[in-house]
Order: C-alpha cells, then sequence, then structure tokens
C-alpha cells in the first residue's frame, strides 16, 4: 500500500469513489496515515440509495464532481469486479488522474493491525440489518445469552449506525464501519448477523460465524435463484460470505431445502425455528403497551400495520394505499376504531410516500424491532414482503395491496404463486376496500393453517433458548448442534 501513500501525497485533493465498504475502509486507512484530511468527498455513479454523507464528508453523483482538475486524485474504491465500468465512466468524465485501490492489499494492511491480538473466546458481535438496531434474529438470540450468562462472562458487542437505538446494559456498541468496529470483528469468538458479510470483513482461524438470514418466507426469489438479476459483485460476495459461515438457521423445511439448494452453501443448519418468531408464542399486551406508549397512541384503538417492501427503482408511484378508505372499512368491519401504522423498507425510508399528510398516519419505520410492531397490529396490510409469513403466526388478518403486481412478478418471481398464499389480494385501492368488506375469518384461519402446515416449520417459541445455547457450547468448546 506504499503506492498508494505516495500517490496522496502528491495529490492536492482526493476523491474517494465508492461509497461502500471498500471506500469506507480506505478513508480509515488515509485517516490512520493523517491523509484523511485530503478527501474532498466520496462518489458515486448514481445516488440512488447511497448514503448523502459518509464519515461527515458528502457523497455526490461523479458527475456533479470535478475531476478532471490538476491536483485531484481519484481512488477507485470498488470491488475489483466493477473496476473497468468504473475507469470507463472516470475516462468519460475527463479523468486521468486515478488509481484502482487492491482490496486485497488493503484488507490486509488493515487487519495486519488488528491480528496482533487475540481472538477473545467469550466476545460475540451481533450485527441486524448493517447497523440498523437491536432487533431480528440476533436481539432475540442475545436476550437469551443474558438470560443464561449466569456469571455474566460473556462480551456481548453490537455493531449499530443508528445513534438513537437503545441497548441493555449488557451489551456494548460500536459504530458499524468504525476502526472499532473491525477490532471488535477481528477480535471477536462469535459472529452473528441476518444479512450478507461485505467483502472487506476477513474471518481468522477460530472464528465461528452463524448466519440466521433476515428471510423466512417462500414468497420472493433470493440469491442463486435470482442469479441472472443480481448484480455480478453481490453473487460473488454471496458465495464468499457463504463459505465463511459456519451455521445457519432455519425455521422450516422449506428454508432448509432453500438454503441447501439456492445460498452456495453446504454446511451446518440448526433446525429449530427463527428466534424472532417466539415473540408470537408468548403474546401479551406487554409489548403492545410498549408500541402504543412509545407512539403515544390511544389504547382504545387497534392498530392495522402498513409495510410494504421496496422497489429497485426507489420510486413511491406504488405506495399510495387510501389509508382514510382502509381504516374506514376496517372500522366497519370489525366495529373497532383504527390508526394505521407504516413503516417503510429500510431500503425506502428516504422516499416520501403520498399519504404522508393524513391524520390517522404514524411512521414506525424508524421503530428497532419490527418484530414487535407485527405483535402490536390487528392487521396487516403489505405487498409482497415476507412479513406477511412472520405475522401469520398470530392468526390474525393479512391483506395484500398490489398494485404492480404484473411488473414485480416480472422482476423477482415467487417461489409459492400468490394464488396458492391464503392472504386477501388486491390491485386498487377500490378493491382492497370491498375485500376488507367481505372478510371471512373463518375461511382464512381455515386457509393460513393448511399453508402453514405445507411448510413443515420448526418453529415451537424456543429457537432462541436452543441457539444461545449452541453459542454457549461453543463457547466451551463443544459444537453439538441442538435440532
Amino acid at each position: 500500500m506504499t503506492d498508494i501513500l505516495i500517490e496522496c501525497k502528491n495529490a492536492e485533493k482526493i476523491v474517494i469513489y465508492g461509497a461502500g465498504t471498500i471506500a469506507n475502509i480506505l478513508y480509515l486507512y488515509l485517516n490512520s496515515n493523517n491523509m484523511s484530511w485530503k478527501v474532498e468527498c466520496f462518489a458515486v455513479t448514481v445516488r440512488g440509495n447511497n448514503p448523502k454523507t459518509k464519515n461527515g464528508i458528502k457523497v455526490h453523483e461523479i458527475k456533479n464532481v470535478s475531476i478532471s482538475e490538476k491536483g485531484v486524485l481519484v481512488l477507485v474504491a470498488v470491488q475489483k469486479i466493477l473496476h473497468r465500468e468504473i475507469i470507463h465512466t472516470l475516462v468519460q468524465n475527463g479523468c486521468s488522474n486515478f488509481y484502482c485501490v487492491d482490496e486485497k492489499s488493503l484488507l490486509d494492511e488493515i487487519y495486519n493491525i488488528f491480528y496482533r491480538e487475540p481472538v477473545q473466546n467469550n466476545k460475540i458481535l451481533f450485527s441486524n440489518m448493517k447497523g440498523i438496531g437491536y432487533g431480528c434474529n440476533p436481539k432475540y438470540i442475545a436476550q437469551k445469552l443474558i438470560e443464561l450468562d449466569y456469571e455474566k462472562r460473556l462480551d456481548m458487542v453490537w455493531a449499530v449506525s443508528d445513534k438513537k437505538a437503545s441497548f441493555p446494559k449488557e451489551i456494548r456498541t460500536v459504530a458499524y464501519g468504525s476502526m472499532d468496529y473491525y477490532h471488535e470483528m477481528a477480535t471477536a469468538r462469535i459472529w452473528v448477523d441476518n444479512v450478507r458479510k461485505d467483502s472487506d470483513i476477513k474471518k481468522r482461524e477460530g472464528q465461528y460465524y452463524i448466519q440466521t438470514w433476515h428471510g423466512a418466507a417462500p414468497i420472493k426469489k433470493v440469491e442463486k435463484d435470482v442469479e441472472d438479476r443480481l448484480p455480478n459483485y453481490y453473487v460473488a460476495n454471496a458465495m464468499r460470505d457463504s463459505k465463511n459461515v459456519d451455521l445457519f438457521l432455519s425455521g422450516s423445511v422449506f428454508y432448509t431445502n432453500l438454503y441447501k439448494r439456492s445460498f452456495w452453501y453446504s454446511g451446518e443448519i440448526m433446525q429449530v425455528g427463527l428466534p424472532r418468531q417466539d415473540i408470537f408464542f408468548h403474546l401479551d399486551n406487554v409489548i403492545k403497551e410498549k408500541v402504543y406508549r412509545y407512539y403515544g397512541i390511544d389504547k382504545s384503538y387497534s392498530m392495522v400495520l402498513y409495510a410494504p417492501t421496496f422497489r429497485k427503482n426507489f420510486s413511491n408511484e406504488y405506495y399510495d394505499l387510501d389509508i382514510a378508505g382502509v381504516v374506514s372499512a376496517l372500522e366497519n368491519k370489525f366495529c373497532k376504531r383504527f390508526v394505521c401504522a407504516v413503516s417503510k423498507h429500510p431500503e425506502n425510508r428516504s422516499i416520501n410516500y403520498s399519504f404522508e399528510h393524513n391524520e390517522k398516519y404514524i411512521a414506525v419505520d424508524r421503530y428497532s424491532d419490527f418484530q414487535e410492531l407485527l405483535a402490536s397490529a390487528d392487521v396487516l396490510i403489505t405487498d409482497y414482503s415476507g412479513c406477511m409469513y412472520d405475522y401469520s403466526f398470530t392468526k390474525r388478518p393479512v391483506f395484500l395491496y398490489q398494485r404492480d403486481y404484473d411488473d414485480y412478478i416480472r422482476d423477482r418471481n415467487f417461489y409459492i404463486p400468490m394464488g396458492q398464499l391464503p392472504y386477501t389480494r388486491a390491485y386498487s385501492n377500490e378493491e382492497i376496500i370491498e375485500k376488507i368488506k367481505l372478510f371471512d375469518m373463518e375461511l382464512y384461519l381455515e386457509q393460513l393453517n393448511q399453508f402453514m402446515g405445507m411448510l413443515g416449520i420448526y418453529d415451537d417459541g424456543n429457537a432462541s433458548e436452543k441457539v444461545a445455547k449452541h453459542i454457549l457450547n461453543v463457547i466451551e468448546g463443544s459444537q453439538k448442534i441442538n435440532n
């Protein structure tokens, strides 16, 4: 990495091309060598869903950056598979002074520092959706570990980018993507995550990686089953990540087979259910009261949760649910007063929805634990999101608002045709209101039970405990899996 420091020393300004993990670790490397003050901005080809800032520095589209000026050095910090495309873009924009960072050399340089310290056998590093907060499967595993750690010997660390997220006192937090984050990653005995780890992560001997995954439903096709529609860099990284995984968690026969067939994975699978589903086996008013109190919802109201999935073009065109009409139809159908809580998908948080001015609309997408929102809802409305499956454990009504069904099926397609699912579907606001009026709870439950039985579900409300005990066994030197 000596060459890159020489290049940077001779430059007046530095533009880092990239806004992902490689760009991030490059910035940390420059900072450790007193060169980060020269970084003028980060640059991307298209804004899309890239962050507006990174390390407190603005992220711009490359067309808006003066990269042809004398003294400006562009450091290309993306996966090698994208280098040719980026170089073409730079040349088209009049840039001749650029340097493609070798990802492997960069990582070796950084990790050589961290590897001076040994792996700490009692340390567990958790992450949820790349730093969103305290939620999903990792949360429920952590909670159970806290209960079982009678001697308080575990060092539990959570990688988080949301500074407002709160955690139990037994869990330390580390800023996702910081130098401290990589240090914790390099020295933790156990990793617990629910999405793919990026290419900036290196696993060392003695570390144990549990992948809980964030999906559970047999709805949208994923991974190898849509390989032709995924970016090449994602496929390459997914294959690399699966080689590092020591254990996948499965909630059903369906998902066990899916891991084996479509996740480029041939290792151990723990077939005990998903920790985050445990909440539905122990439903009480405590969680609902917690959510209602957090958002100031009157206890006399019932809640309909609208939780659509993202669209890859980041358009808000199809997020136009008639909040007032749906709430009115639900109130007439169930003879209760309703409020509508809307949870935007993490990929959609920067998008404005057309109904955000409605008085019965409550934005809940910043709530850290989506499972608690599901457990608190009396009705769920989604489109193609796998949350319809999670919510099925409550045995409460699910309605699917799918105005762009034809376009979406061409983009993703499904494992089970929508017509074979037990949920009520509608393609327009007029239709969903009419379907609510005609909803038959008895028929719905009959179809729902048949559907859930077909999947071969492992969940029994005790997945968190089984996984937590397995982690303790790994720490103690035994890796027996309790299926």
